[in-house]
């Protein structure tokens, strides 16, 4: 782990990160050593510091860290990086005032071999955590996320892998841990993430890269009801890929519905996406 470019596990306890939850962080696939999607990842980050007020951020420097990191894990086929931006240290209260050195905390982690079995397929339930409208976070990863920690309490409770989540006013968002896409009425949608949600990285490169390929994809406002009338879901994250969603709740996809994403996973294998 390193802490500010030095290898540590400690950090302040008057970091605001810890206080406060005053931060943004990103999760990176690295295949031997190559970072993945890395453009992606640093524009997502640069945007959030910046509607967060972040002071300066050294983004070469980061960029630098995270290669050099890379470099370490060369030999191994899939491993993942994560990246915490936090404000830094402060003193206690709200006040951000005198707050001008974020803190950088890069650390390694094994892969999660399950996404692998995944691509068979999985089933996922409809969870009741909702959450909440703030479009001033919108579309950020912060580290707020005590939201994703009662939808995996809930998803364990319930013994299951995955989740589709809503907001406040019903509709369909995300998955606990991915983005969404459903093939409905001859057309690819996604979730529109104005009022919550994280924009995956996944997900940006599954839109572009679907729009060079002559493939649309719309962002719209999708319901529950929505869900159980495509003839496909799939789930996205960066470490994931792209997975088939099998059956919703009692609902049983059909398999016709498989050759939908075939263009979508050929793109994939083909490394376009």
């Amino acid at each position: 782990m390193l802490i500010n470019g030095i290898k540590s596990t400690t950090i302040a306890a008057t970091d605001r990160g810890l206080a406060y939850g005053d931060g943004l962080f990103s999760t990176i696939k690295v295949e031997y050593g190559r970072v993945q999607l890395w453009g992606y990842h640093l524009q997502r980050l640069q945007l959030g510091a910046q509607r967060l007020f972040f002071p300066d951020i050294d983004w070469l420097l980061l960029t630098d860290e995270v290669e050099s990191l890379a470099v370490s894990l060369v030999k191994e086929p899939e491993a993942v990086i994560k990246i915490i931006l936090t404000r830094g240290t402060g003193g206690r209260g709200y006040s951000s005032d005198g707050c001008d050195s974020p803190s950088r905390i890069l650390s390694s982690h094994p892969f999660p071999h399950f996404y692998q079995e995944w691509q068979k397929g999985i089933d996922i339930i409809l969870c009741q955590q909702r959450l909440a409208i703030n479009p001033q976070l919108a579309g950020l990863k912060t580290l707020n996320r005590l939201e994703q920690i009662l939808i995996k309490h809930e998803l364990e409770s319930q013994q299951a892998v995955e989740g589709i989540v809503c907001d406040n006013d019903g509709y369909v968002i995300e998955a606990c841990s991915a983005n969404i896409f459903i093939y409905l009425d001859n057309q690819w949608l996604t979730p529109k993430l104005d009022g919550c949600g994280v924009a995956g990285v996944k997900r940006r490169q599954v839109m572009e890269s679907a729009k060079k390929a002559g493939i649309a994809i719309l962002e719209s406002k999708i319901k529950t009801a929505d869900l159980f009338n495509a003839q496909a879901l799939c789930l996205t994250n960066a470490l994931m890929g792209l997975v088939p969603v099998r059956q919703l709740q009692s609902h049983r996809y059909p398999l016709s519905g498989l050759s939908f994403m075939q263009k979508l996973q050929s793109l994939l294998q083909e490394g376009d996406l």
